[in-house]
């Protein structure tokens, strides 16, 4: 937590409710035809589901769940029903008659809410579970299907700029400062009551406490299991072993589990309403994560699928649910999500005067005031440069070669040639290196080379670097022969022996052969 958090917590202290922490929302919020929601439960101790809701935002969720959450052939069947919706809402291939292209619109975004990152959690279960299954029988295919896909979900979480699952409480504690423990505003029914109760700060205090005895996690409450769901489990599984399992136990635990469902999904569906509600509006930025997040679905998964029913496209290589196995392909996904991690905050920025003083406070951008312009340039090119004094009440990250963007601005780049110190504070000379004859869509909105410029303020932001370790990731792939091959493309001295949930055995073999279709 940084000191202006501590700041904003102290705020909604003051005001007695929530504030806003950003001018905008970082993440796309799609229409309510294309958001679906869903939300899990599952017996103490178990991994697979015992219920799931889903449904469409606006409508009436579809609530499913079985007797006994330890019988696998009634989950399967269960996780079944799910996954059609599932992979038809998604649009992945060989389960749609639209699936995603390779070129999909901005539009075209489909999203999966989630309660809470339990529920997530509960994604990576049904990758481990179904994404290899040997049983299932008539439900084989879609069940392994939807193991894939929620695999590729779960491990997409992990990227910095996701867009295609959001998980409430977290896109709730991102968008808003909460005057509680961070601890506390991990619960979406506490956030939702700080958020949406009237009255006071005692008044919403209260009505946050309560909402906060209610779990929402995927495990329920161990009171209600033990005191309400035991007992009739026991009257089902006596009825089950004389193989009459008695109909109006079933259709009690049924009850109570779509009660715990429902108000899940509520809660949910809470949170989408609340943040699509247009009081903090989308960041313009957002457009280029969404355009990062098609192109994820596309090489990640969606291209994955069209191998699977069509080898002729390319091998098709399934990412295993416990762990890489494969150097190339850990080594290269690190990267790729380095690279997302530093340019993220490049798009959003420049949108976001909430995030310019984030970034200020913490040394990634500097205000300034311009001093003198020239260009360097000979003929007919042109070379401006500036020379401006940083505004040094901020800290800063300044180095010769570094790089900046002005704020406002993006796509004009400039380069530190000098860093000088003295006794009246920092001065730089800036290089334009990028955009050098067009108008900046800052300040005065003059060309860089315009004289005008001078005794203006300019703030700029630290450029990122997200370009160069995105081709480093493509490069491992070509690294077969080169330094670290031993690290990324070494041959097991043996095929790896993988016993998966089912107790079934898979051999893998080394990344080179199973990957780049190489033999040596």
């Amino acid at each position: 937590m940084t000191t202006r958090d501590v700041v904003r917590k102290l705020r909604a202290w003051q005001s007695g409710a929530p504030l806003a922490r950003f001018d905008t929302l970082h993440h796309a919020v799609v229409s309510p035809s294309q958001a679906m929601v869903a939300a899990f439960v599952r017996m103490a101790g178990e991994s697979r589901p015992w219920g799931i809701a889903w449904g469409k935002v606006g409508t009436d969720p579809k609530i499913v769940s079985v007797p006994d959450g330890r019988v696998r052939d009634d989950v399967a069947v269960l996780c079944a029903d799910f996954a059609e919706d599932l992979l038809a809402h998604m649009r992945v291939h060989n389960w749609t008659y639209d699936p995603v292209g390779q070129t999909a619109a901005l539009d075209e975004l489909r999203q999966l809410w989630l309660p809470n990152g339990q529920h997530l959690a509960m994604l990576h279960q049904l990758n481990y579970t179904y994404s290899q299954t040997k049983f299932g029988g008539a439900n084989q295919d879609i069940l392994q299907a939807v193991g894939r896909l929620a695999g590729w979900m779960f491990r997409d979480c992990s990227r910095t700029g996701h867009q295609h699952v959001v998980v409430a409480s977290q896109a709730l504690a991102h968008a808003y400062a909460f005057p509680a423990q961070d601890a506390r505003t991990a619960h979406l029914g506490y956030q939702l009551a700080w958020l949406t109760a009237s009255g006071d700060r005692v008044e919403r205090m209260a009505a946050a406490a309560d909402a906060e005895q209610l779990t929402v996690s995927p495990t329920m409450d161990p009171s209600l299991e033990r005191d309400e769901l035991s007992g009739l489990l026991e009257k089902w599984q006596a009825g089950r072993r004389e193989g009459a399992p008695p109909a109006e136990v079933e259709a009690a635990i049924a009850g109570t589990l779509s009660t715990e469902l429902d108000r899940r999904w509520r809660l949910t569906e809470q949170a989408y309403l609340l943040l699509a509600d247009g009081s903090l509006p989308v960041n313009p930025g957002v457009d280029a994560l969404v355009a990062q997040a098609h192109n994820e679905f596309w090489f990640q998964h969606q291209r994955i699928e069209l191998r699977q029913s069509d080898p002729s496209q390319g091998p098709a290589f399934i990412a295993h649910p416990e762990t890489d196995f494969h150097g190339s392909s850990a080594a290269s996904r690190y990267l790729t999500h380095a690279s997302y991690d530093e340019g993220h905050d490049g798009h959003l920025v420049h949108h976001d005067a909430e995030l310019l003083r984030d970034a200020l406070a913490e040394g990634r951008a500097l205000r300034a005031t311009v001093t003198a312009v020239a260009n360097h340039g000979s003929g007919r090119s042109t070379i401006p440069v500036w020379t401006i004094r940083v505004d040094t009440d901020s800290p800063h990250r300044l180095r010769e070669n570094g790089r900046l963007v002005p704020y406002g601005s993006r796509g004009h780049e400039a380069t530190v040639t000098s860093v000088t110190i003295d006794e009246d504070g920092i001065e730089l000379d800036l290089e334009w290196t990028t955009r050098k004859t067009m108008n900046l869509a800052c300040g005065i909105a003059g060309k860089p080379v315009d004289p005008a410029w001078i005794g203006e303020s300019v703030q700029f932001v630290i450029a990122d670097a997200a370009d160069l370790t995105r081709r480093r990731s493509q490069r491992v792939w070509a690294a077969k022969d080169g330094p670290g091959a031993w690290l990324t493309h070494g041959k097991a001295p043996a095929p790896v022996q993988i016993t998966d949930d089912d107790g079934a055995t898979d051999l893998l073999v080394d990344d080179v052969t199973q990957i780049t279709g190489a033999t040596s």
